[in-house]
Protein backbone atom coordinates (compact mmCIF):
# COMPACT_ATOMS: atom_id res chain seq x y z
CA UNK A 1 0.00 0.00 0.00
CA UNK A 2 1.89 3.50 -1.34
CA UNK A 3 0.00 6.60 -0.40
CA UNK A 4 0.97 9.28 -3.20
CA UNK A 5 -0.45 12.91 -2.24
CA UNK A 6 -0.12 16.21 -5.04
CA UNK A 7 -0.01 19.82 -3.61
CA UNK A 8 0.90 22.59 -4.75
CA UNK A 9 1.28 26.44 -3.95
CA UNK A 10 -2.00 27.15 -5.59
CA UNK A 11 -5.02 26.69 -7.33
CA UNK A 12 -5.17 26.39 -11.18
CA UNK A 13 -1.80 25.28 -11.85
CA UNK A 14 -2.63 22.03 -13.05
CA UNK A 15 -2.33 19.61 -9.78
CA UNK A 16 -5.63 17.88 -10.77
CA UNK A 17 -5.17 17.34 -14.27
CA UNK A 18 -1.25 15.67 -13.38
CA UNK A 19 -2.90 13.67 -10.52
CA UNK A 20 -5.30 12.02 -13.10
CA UNK A 21 -2.72 11.30 -15.52
CA UNK A 22 -0.26 10.11 -13.01
CA UNK A 23 -3.52 7.52 -12.20
CA UNK A 24 -3.60 6.74 -15.75
CA UNK A 25 0.12 6.36 -16.33
CA UNK A 26 0.75 4.35 -13.11
CA UNK A 27 -2.51 2.01 -14.34
CA UNK A 28 -0.13 1.29 -17.44
CA UNK A 29 3.06 0.73 -15.63
CA UNK A 30 1.85 -1.80 -13.29
CA UNK A 31 -0.78 -3.53 -15.89
CA UNK A 32 1.65 -5.86 -15.29
CA UNK A 33 0.97 -6.59 -11.67
CA UNK A 34 -1.62 -9.01 -10.32
CA UNK A 35 -3.22 -6.13 -8.03
CA UNK A 36 -6.60 -6.70 -9.17
CA UNK A 37 -7.07 -2.93 -7.62
CA UNK A 38 -4.11 -1.23 -8.59
CA UNK A 39 -4.52 2.82 -8.86
CA UNK A 40 -7.75 4.58 -6.90
CA UNK A 41 -7.78 8.05 -7.39
CA UNK A 42 -9.31 10.33 -4.29
CA UNK A 43 -10.57 13.76 -5.11
CA UNK A 44 -10.13 15.23 -1.66
CA UNK A 45 -11.17 19.06 -2.87
CA UNK A 46 -14.45 19.53 -1.08
CA UNK A 47 -15.53 22.85 -2.00
CA UNK A 48 -15.39 22.13 -5.66
CA UNK A 49 -14.56 18.51 -6.94
CA UNK A 50 -14.08 18.23 -10.68
CA UNK A 51 -12.43 14.79 -11.61
CA UNK A 52 -15.51 12.75 -11.48
CA UNK A 53 -16.96 15.39 -14.50
CA UNK A 54 -13.97 16.11 -16.00
CA UNK A 55 -13.50 12.02 -16.81
CA UNK A 56 -17.66 12.06 -17.08
CA UNK A 57 -18.05 9.77 -14.73
CA UNK A 58 -20.78 9.72 -12.61
CA UNK A 59 -20.59 7.86 -9.19
CA UNK A 60 -23.81 6.22 -7.79
CA UNK A 61 -22.72 7.74 -4.68
CA UNK A 62 -19.66 10.67 -3.66
CA UNK A 63 -18.37 12.01 -1.17
CA UNK A 64 -21.67 14.62 -0.31
CA UNK A 65 -23.83 11.07 -0.12
CA UNK A 66 -20.46 10.15 2.63
CA UNK A 67 -21.66 12.99 4.23
CA UNK A 68 -24.78 12.49 4.89
CA UNK A 69 -24.57 8.95 5.94
CA UNK A 70 -21.57 10.36 8.43
CA UNK A 71 -23.71 12.78 9.79
CA UNK A 72 -27.15 11.04 9.98
CA UNK A 73 -26.09 7.46 11.14
CA UNK A 74 -22.14 6.83 12.07
CA UNK A 75 -21.86 10.34 14.07
CA UNK A 76 -24.90 9.76 15.99
CA UNK A 77 -24.14 6.31 16.97
CA UNK A 78 -20.72 7.27 18.07
CA UNK A 79 -22.30 9.95 20.41
CA UNK A 80 -24.75 7.54 21.66
CA UNK A 81 -22.09 5.34 22.64
CA UNK A 82 -20.15 7.88 24.39
CA UNK A 83 -23.17 9.03 26.28
CA UNK A 84 -23.51 5.19 27.63
CA UNK A 85 -20.17 5.57 29.19
CA UNK A 86 -20.83 8.35 30.77
CA UNK A 87 -23.92 7.87 32.07
CA UNK A 88 -22.64 4.42 33.51
CA UNK A 89 -19.90 7.03 35.17
CA UNK A 90 -22.18 9.00 36.33
CA UNK A 91 -24.50 6.66 38.00
CA UNK A 92 -21.76 4.69 40.18
CA UNK A 93 -20.96 8.31 41.33
CA UNK A 94 -24.33 9.23 42.26
CA UNK A 95 -24.82 6.24 43.98
CA UNK A 96 -21.51 6.19 45.53
CA UNK A 97 -19.85 3.61 44.28
CA UNK A 98 -16.86 5.47 42.98
CA UNK A 99 -15.71 8.66 44.46
CA UNK A 100 -15.15 12.41 42.89
CA UNK A 101 -11.26 12.12 42.17
CA UNK A 102 -12.00 8.62 40.28
CA UNK A 103 -10.05 8.85 37.42
CA UNK A 104 -12.76 7.55 34.80
CA UNK A 105 -15.46 9.67 36.31
CA UNK A 106 -12.76 12.92 36.17
CA UNK A 107 -12.59 11.57 31.86
CA UNK A 108 -16.43 10.92 31.65
CA UNK A 109 -17.07 14.52 33.28
CA UNK A 110 -14.72 16.20 30.75
CA UNK A 111 -16.74 14.07 28.11
CA UNK A 112 -19.67 15.84 29.19
CA UNK A 113 -18.06 19.71 29.20
CA UNK A 114 -16.76 19.21 25.94
CA UNK A 115 -19.05 16.68 24.03
CA UNK A 116 -20.64 18.69 21.02
CA UNK A 117 -24.33 18.68 20.95
CA UNK A 118 -24.83 20.44 17.49
CA UNK A 119 -24.51 17.43 15.42
CA UNK A 120 -26.50 15.39 17.20
CA UNK A 121 -30.20 14.36 16.54
CA UNK A 122 -32.23 15.06 20.02
CA UNK A 123 -35.09 12.75 19.22
CA UNK A 124 -36.76 9.54 17.55
CA UNK A 125 -36.44 7.95 21.14
CA UNK A 126 -38.30 8.63 24.53
CA UNK A 127 -36.04 9.84 26.95
CA UNK A 128 -34.78 12.09 23.91
CA UNK A 129 -35.72 15.38 25.99
CA UNK A 130 -34.11 14.49 29.21
CA UNK A 131 -31.32 13.67 27.43
CA UNK A 132 -31.19 17.29 25.91
CA UNK A 133 -31.52 18.66 28.98
CA UNK A 134 -28.51 17.12 30.67
CA UNK A 135 -26.30 18.75 28.12
CA UNK A 136 -28.47 21.94 28.73
CA UNK A 137 -27.97 22.24 32.36
CA UNK A 138 -23.54 21.59 32.19
CA UNK A 139 -23.06 25.23 33.17
CA UNK A 140 -24.32 24.23 36.66
CA UNK A 141 -21.97 21.24 37.14
CA UNK A 142 -18.65 23.08 37.24
CA UNK A 143 -16.97 20.00 39.49
CA UNK A 144 -17.75 16.52 38.96
CA UNK A 145 -18.78 16.52 42.86
CA UNK A 146 -21.50 18.78 41.18
CA UNK A 147 -22.75 15.83 39.43
CA UNK A 148 -25.49 15.05 42.06
CA UNK A 149 -27.15 18.04 41.07
CA UNK A 150 -28.24 16.43 38.14
CA UNK A 151 -28.64 12.98 39.22
CA UNK A 152 -32.06 13.03 39.20
CA UNK A 153 -31.68 13.25 35.06
CA UNK A 154 -28.62 10.75 35.03
CA UNK A 155 -30.83 8.62 36.86
CA UNK A 156 -34.05 9.33 34.86
CA UNK A 157 -32.29 8.09 31.45
CA UNK A 158 -32.59 4.14 31.29
CA UNK A 159 -29.77 2.51 30.11
CA UNK A 160 -30.79 -0.72 29.19
CA UNK A 161 -32.80 1.22 27.03
CA UNK A 162 -29.86 3.70 25.65
CA UNK A 163 -28.41 0.96 24.46
CA UNK A 164 -30.93 -0.51 22.54
CA UNK A 165 -31.26 2.54 20.61
CA UNK A 166 -27.44 2.79 20.47
CA UNK A 167 -27.61 -1.04 19.25
CA UNK A 168 -30.64 0.20 16.43
CA UNK A 169 -28.88 3.18 15.30
CA UNK A 170 -25.70 1.21 14.99
CA UNK A 171 -26.86 -1.31 12.20
CA UNK A 172 -25.73 0.24 8.85
CA UNK A 173 -24.20 2.97 10.32
CA UNK A 174 -19.97 2.48 8.89
CA UNK A 175 -20.38 3.54 5.26
CA UNK A 176 -18.21 0.94 3.72
CA UNK A 177 -15.75 2.24 1.06
CA UNK A 178 -16.51 0.08 -1.68
CA UNK A 179 -20.33 1.92 -1.90
CA UNK A 180 -18.29 4.45 -2.75
CA UNK A 181 -15.07 3.78 -5.27
CA UNK A 182 -16.22 3.81 -8.73
CA UNK A 183 -14.03 1.69 -10.90
CA UNK A 184 -13.73 3.49 -14.67
CA UNK A 185 -13.26 0.23 -17.00
CA UNK A 186 -11.97 2.46 -19.91
CA UNK A 187 -8.67 4.14 -18.36
CA UNK A 188 -8.14 1.31 -15.82
CA UNK A 189 -7.97 3.52 -12.52
CA UNK A 190 -10.73 3.90 -9.50
CA UNK A 191 -12.08 7.44 -8.30
CA UNK A 192 -13.61 7.78 -5.07
CA UNK A 193 -15.06 11.47 -4.75
CA UNK A 194 -17.81 13.32 -6.33
CA UNK A 195 -19.16 15.83 -8.22
CA UNK A 196 -21.51 18.02 -5.87
CA UNK A 197 -19.81 20.41 -3.59
CA UNK A 198 -19.92 18.91 -0.01
CA UNK A 199 -19.02 22.02 1.58
CA UNK A 200 -21.37 24.15 -0.11
CA UNK A 201 -23.84 22.97 2.58
CA UNK A 202 -23.69 24.87 5.45
CA UNK A 203 -24.20 21.67 7.68
CA UNK A 204 -21.13 19.89 6.25
CA UNK A 205 -18.60 23.32 6.67
CA UNK A 206 -19.55 22.76 10.65
CA UNK A 207 -19.46 19.55 10.68
CA UNK A 208 -15.82 19.11 8.79
CA UNK A 209 -14.47 21.81 11.66
CA UNK A 210 -15.74 18.92 14.23
CA UNK A 211 -12.97 16.89 14.84
CA UNK A 212 -15.20 14.04 16.22
CA UNK A 213 -17.02 14.13 12.54
CA UNK A 214 -13.35 14.62 10.61
CA UNK A 215 -12.05 11.42 12.72
CA UNK A 216 -14.94 9.72 10.34
CA UNK A 217 -13.76 11.18 7.99
CA UNK A 218 -10.29 10.10 7.79
CA UNK A 219 -11.34 6.70 9.45
CA UNK A 220 -13.03 6.44 6.18
CA UNK A 221 -10.14 7.31 3.58
CA UNK A 222 -8.60 4.63 5.58
CA UNK A 223 -10.62 2.11 4.40
CA UNK A 224 -10.05 2.83 0.90
CA UNK A 225 -6.23 3.46 1.44
CA UNK A 226 -6.46 -0.78 2.45
CA UNK A 227 -7.78 -1.70 -0.66
CA UNK A 228 -5.44 -0.26 -3.09
CA UNK A 229 -1.86 -1.31 -3.90
CA UNK A 230 -1.14 3.09 -5.15
CA UNK A 231 -3.74 5.75 -3.58
CA UNK A 232 -3.61 9.41 -5.39
CA UNK A 233 -4.92 12.03 -3.10
CA UNK A 234 -5.75 14.95 -5.17
CA UNK A 235 -5.43 17.97 -2.22
CA UNK A 236 -6.58 21.14 -2.15
CA UNK A 237 -4.68 24.06 -2.56
CA UNK A 238 -1.67 24.82 -0.45
CA UNK A 239 -0.74 21.26 0.98
CA UNK A 240 -1.64 22.48 4.54
CA UNK A 241 -5.35 21.91 5.41
CA UNK A 242 -8.58 19.83 6.89
CA UNK A 243 -6.68 16.21 5.52
CA UNK A 244 -3.49 17.18 6.77
CA UNK A 245 -3.97 14.70 9.39
CA UNK A 246 -3.31 12.37 6.93
CA UNK A 247 0.14 13.27 6.42
CA UNK A 248 0.95 9.88 9.15
CA UNK A 249 0.22 7.60 6.11
CA UNK A 250 1.23 9.78 3.07
CA UNK A 251 4.31 8.04 2.03
CA UNK A 252 4.93 10.44 -1.01
CA UNK A 253 4.57 14.04 -1.74
CA UNK A 254 4.66 15.04 -5.20
CA UNK A 255 4.95 18.83 -5.50
CA UNK A 256 3.91 20.59 -8.54
CA UNK A 257 6.33 23.37 -8.91
CA UNK A 258 5.14 26.19 -11.01
CA UNK A 259 8.14 27.96 -13.73
CA UNK A 260 6.14 30.43 -15.55
CA UNK A 261 7.92 33.29 -14.21
CA UNK A 262 10.08 34.63 -11.38
CA UNK A 263 7.25 35.56 -8.88
CA UNK A 264 5.19 31.71 -9.91
CA UNK A 265 8.84 30.52 -8.75
CA UNK A 266 8.87 32.47 -5.93
CA UNK A 267 5.19 31.10 -4.61
CA UNK A 268 6.52 28.19 -4.85
CA UNK A 269 9.39 27.46 -3.35
CA UNK A 270 7.29 29.40 -0.38
CA UNK A 271 4.88 26.55 -0.28
CA UNK A 272 7.18 23.92 0.00
CA UNK A 273 8.93 25.43 2.63
CA UNK A 274 5.12 25.55 3.68
CA UNK A 275 4.60 22.33 3.74
CA UNK A 276 8.21 21.20 5.19
CA UNK A 277 7.64 23.62 8.26
CA UNK A 278 4.42 21.54 8.79
CA UNK A 279 5.82 18.20 8.13
CA UNK A 280 8.64 19.06 10.58
CA UNK A 281 6.09 20.61 13.17
CA UNK A 282 3.93 17.20 12.91
CA UNK A 283 7.32 14.91 13.46
CA UNK A 284 8.68 16.81 16.11
CA UNK A 285 5.53 16.31 18.23
CA UNK A 286 5.02 13.06 17.22
CA UNK A 287 8.33 12.10 18.33
CA UNK A 288 8.18 13.61 22.15
CA UNK A 289 4.29 12.33 22.30
CA UNK A 290 2.54 15.69 22.30
CA UNK A 291 0.26 15.68 19.58
CA UNK A 292 -3.19 17.20 20.23
CA UNK A 293 -6.88 17.11 19.30
CA UNK A 294 -7.45 15.16 15.95
CA UNK A 295 -3.73 14.28 14.81
CA UNK A 296 -3.50 12.64 18.00
CA UNK A 297 -6.33 11.07 17.75
CA UNK A 298 -5.69 9.77 14.20
CA UNK A 299 -2.36 8.69 14.59
CA UNK A 300 -3.18 6.71 17.62
CA UNK A 301 -5.74 4.61 15.46
CA UNK A 302 -3.53 4.12 12.49
CA UNK A 303 -0.87 2.86 15.20
CA UNK A 304 -3.24 0.47 16.71
CA UNK A 305 -3.83 -0.88 13.31
CA UNK A 306 -0.27 -1.07 11.61
CA UNK A 307 2.21 -0.44 14.57
CA UNK A 308 3.86 2.58 16.27
CA UNK A 309 7.32 1.69 14.49
CA UNK A 310 5.70 1.34 11.42
CA UNK A 311 4.40 5.14 11.32
CA UNK A 312 7.40 6.45 12.82
CA UNK A 313 9.05 5.14 9.90
CA UNK A 314 6.50 6.63 7.49
CA UNK A 315 6.94 9.89 9.12
CA UNK A 316 10.93 9.48 9.19
CA UNK A 317 11.43 8.38 5.42
CA UNK A 318 8.62 10.33 3.88
CA UNK A 319 9.58 11.50 -0.10
CA UNK A 320 9.21 14.60 -1.96
CA UNK A 321 9.42 14.66 -5.51
CA UNK A 322 8.75 18.17 -8.25
CA UNK A 323 7.07 18.27 -11.23
CA UNK A 324 7.78 21.30 -13.00
CA UNK A 325 4.84 22.39 -14.74
CA UNK A 326 4.25 25.34 -17.16
CA UNK A 327 8.06 25.99 -18.08
CA UNK A 328 8.88 26.35 -22.03
CA UNK A 329 12.19 24.92 -22.17
CA UNK A 330 14.13 22.91 -20.18
CA UNK A 331 16.87 25.35 -19.99
CA UNK A 332 14.38 26.68 -17.33
CA UNK A 333 14.90 23.90 -14.66
CA UNK A 334 18.36 24.18 -13.23
CA UNK A 335 18.16 28.17 -12.35
CA UNK A 336 14.74 27.48 -10.17
CA UNK A 337 16.89 24.32 -8.80
CA UNK A 338 19.95 26.73 -7.89
CA UNK A 339 17.34 29.13 -6.41
CA UNK A 340 15.61 26.67 -3.79
CA UNK A 341 18.92 25.22 -3.43
CA UNK A 342 20.31 28.56 -2.00
CA UNK A 343 16.42 28.92 -0.13
CA UNK A 344 17.26 25.92 1.28
CA UNK A 345 20.18 26.23 2.78
CA UNK A 346 19.50 29.89 3.76
CA UNK A 347 16.83 28.12 6.31
CA UNK A 348 20.07 25.25 7.30
CA UNK A 349 17.86 23.12 5.62
CA UNK A 350 19.36 21.97 2.56
CA UNK A 351 21.43 18.79 4.09
CA UNK A 352 18.81 17.91 6.17
CA UNK A 353 16.97 17.29 2.28
CA UNK A 354 18.95 17.36 -0.35
CA UNK A 355 18.30 13.19 -0.58
CA UNK A 356 14.87 13.30 0.38
CA UNK A 357 13.45 16.09 -2.65
CA UNK A 358 13.47 14.71 -6.08
CA UNK A 359 13.12 15.39 -9.17
CA UNK A 360 10.06 13.44 -10.94
CA UNK A 361 9.78 15.02 -14.03
CA UNK A 362 8.40 17.73 -15.88
CA UNK A 363 5.25 18.83 -18.06
CA UNK A 364 6.09 21.46 -20.56
CA UNK A 365 3.57 24.73 -20.66
CA UNK A 366 2.84 24.87 -24.54
CA UNK A 367 2.34 20.98 -24.90
CA UNK A 368 -0.53 20.77 -21.98
CA UNK A 369 -2.50 24.31 -23.53
CA UNK A 370 -2.26 22.46 -27.01
CA UNK A 371 -4.12 19.39 -25.33
CA UNK A 372 -6.05 20.07 -22.44
CA UNK A 373 -9.48 21.79 -22.99
CA UNK A 374 -12.84 21.70 -20.52
CA UNK A 375 -13.17 17.88 -21.09
CA UNK A 376 -9.41 16.86 -22.20
CA UNK A 377 -7.65 16.44 -18.82
CA UNK A 378 -6.63 13.08 -19.56
CA UNK A 379 -4.43 13.77 -21.96
CA UNK A 380 -2.23 10.51 -21.33
CA UNK A 381 -4.46 9.09 -23.84
CA UNK A 382 -4.30 11.76 -26.44
CA UNK A 383 -0.18 12.51 -26.94
CA UNK A 384 2.63 10.35 -27.07
CA UNK A 385 5.18 13.11 -25.60
CA UNK A 386 2.78 13.71 -23.01
CA UNK A 387 2.17 10.10 -22.30
CA UNK A 388 5.96 9.99 -21.78
CA UNK A 389 6.47 12.81 -19.77
CA UNK A 390 3.61 11.07 -17.26
CA UNK A 391 5.62 7.47 -17.44
CA UNK A 392 8.14 9.04 -16.48
CA UNK A 393 6.91 10.47 -13.20
CA UNK A 394 4.66 7.05 -12.58
CA UNK A 395 8.05 5.10 -12.81
CA UNK A 396 9.43 7.47 -10.13
CA UNK A 397 6.16 6.78 -7.88
CA UNK A 398 6.10 3.02 -8.15
CA UNK A 399 10.07 3.04 -7.15
CA UNK A 400 9.39 5.46 -4.34
CA UNK A 401 11.13 8.05 -5.76
CA UNK A 402 14.61 5.52 -5.69
CA UNK A 403 15.09 5.94 -9.30
CA UNK A 404 14.76 9.81 -9.53
CA UNK A 405 17.32 11.91 -9.19
CA UNK A 406 17.74 14.03 -5.54
CA UNK A 407 18.25 17.37 -5.61
CA UNK A 408 21.95 17.42 -4.73
CA UNK A 409 22.58 15.56 -8.06
CA UNK A 410 24.76 17.44 -10.69
CA UNK A 411 22.33 19.63 -13.04
CA UNK A 412 23.79 17.76 -16.18
CA UNK A 413 22.56 14.62 -14.16
CA UNK A 414 18.94 16.25 -13.63
CA UNK A 415 18.87 17.39 -17.25
CA UNK A 416 19.52 14.01 -18.71
CA UNK A 417 16.76 12.21 -16.95
CA UNK A 418 13.84 14.90 -17.47
CA UNK A 419 15.67 14.62 -21.32
CA UNK A 420 14.64 10.80 -20.67
CA UNK A 421 10.99 10.69 -21.63
CA UNK A 422 10.36 12.57 -24.54
CA UNK A 423 8.52 10.07 -25.87
CA UNK A 424 6.70 7.31 -25.01
CA UNK A 425 7.31 4.27 -27.27
CA UNK A 426 4.76 1.73 -25.16
CA UNK A 427 1.79 4.86 -26.29
CA UNK A 428 -1.04 3.79 -27.28
CA UNK A 429 -4.79 4.92 -26.83
CA UNK A 430 -6.88 3.10 -23.75
CA UNK A 431 -8.88 0.34 -24.50
CA UNK A 432 -6.76 -0.93 -27.79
Amino acid sequence: MSIISYIGPKGGIGKTTLSINTAAALTRVLESTQSERPICLVDLDLRLPTIASLLDSHPSRSFYDLFEALANKTYQVDFLRTVYQMLSTFRRYTEGTIEAGDAQLQKQYSRYQTLKTELFHFGGFEFADTLHELFLRRGEVQTPAQLREVADLVHAIPLDKLRAVMMKTDAGSRPDPDDYINHIEEYGFSLIGGEVPILGKREHRKRINQPEFLLLFLDFLRGVFDRFEHTILDTPAGGVNHVSSLICQIDQVAFVFDLSNTLAINGSIDALHTFIDYYEDFNADYARGQLTGIEKAYIERVQAKEGKAAVYESMKNKQMGLVFNRLEDLKEVPPALDRLRQYLDTLDKYHQYKKRIHILGMVPQNKVVNITNNRGSLFYTMDSGLAGRMDQIARGLSSNMQDCPALDEDDRVIMNYLEKYKTNSRFRVFGT
